[in-house]
């Protein structure tokens, strides 16, 4: 991964390039200059996320299919009580106390037997680039804490623990993050950025080691800007 995202970010030395690897986010050049706010359409942002093909590119998986409906909004599956409950996927309601559009879209790789992979893409519009970056900082300093932090999605519930682990807190820029089902070995790593004022946010969930959440997530945040 580190070199295909080495080689996207010198094809984007003119537009700026940020990387997420283990524990480090290195931060793009003149973001405000590079990406343009993104303005909903009839209160939708239909055409801003990744199309299939282009998930499909992205990942290198040629069998992902998408599972369900675009959702114009944010996820609301967790518990508001639960402190890291933010975590649990990549547009949690919880994570931010406002926002003007979102919209979410998701894709699998499934054999009769077992989901191989999940991915997922998500935008999430604010009034303009003060409120963004303003949400995803406080986003980002309260998911700072929650690293090794074992929860559920709803209290007194027996199923679906699991444990985040924090690999990368930036305030200004970007997180990454793991979320691991506990005694399963599926785990879905997950990283969000605020450029203009919107913040994206990907998802790759497998069996294994593999994550190419940050492939998905420089795509998609390459797109709003115009940028191929």
């Amino acid at each position: 991964m580190r070199r295909g995202m080495a080689a996207v970010c010198i094809v984007l030395s003119l537009a700026g390039c940020s990387r997420i690897s283990v524990g480090e986010a290195t931060a793009p050049v003149g973001i405000e200059g590079v990406y343009r706010e993104i303005r909903p359409v009839d209160g939708k942002l239909s055409g801003r996320l990744l199309t299939a093909e282009e998930v499909r590119t992205v990942t290198g998986l040629p069998r992902l299919l998408k599972v369900w409906d675009p959702v114009d909004s944010m996820f609301g599956s967790t518990d508001p009580s639960l402190e890291c409950g933010l975590g649990y996927s990549l547009a949690e309601v919880v994570q931010y106390s406002g926002y003007s559009a979102a919209r979410i879209e998701g894709y699998s790789q499934e054999t009769e037997e077992v989901r191989e992979y999940s991915v997922s893409d998500a935008l999430v519009v604010f009034a303009d680039a003060d409120a963004a970056q303003r949400e995803f900082r406080s986003f980002a300093g309260r998911m700072s804490k929650c690293d090794g932090v074992t929860t559920q999605k709803r209290p007194r519930e027996d199923a679906d623990f699991w444990k985040l682990s924090i690999t990368s807190v930036d305030t200004a820029d970007e997180v990454a993050w793991t979320r691991s089902v506990i005694d399963s070995s599926w785990t879905c790593y997950m990283a969000a950025r605020q450029r203009a004022n919107f913040v994206a946010s990907s998802m790759f969930c497998s069996h294994g080691s593999d994550n190419k959440a940050g492939d998905v997530l420089d795509r998609l945040t390459q797109k709003p800007s115009g940028s191929r």
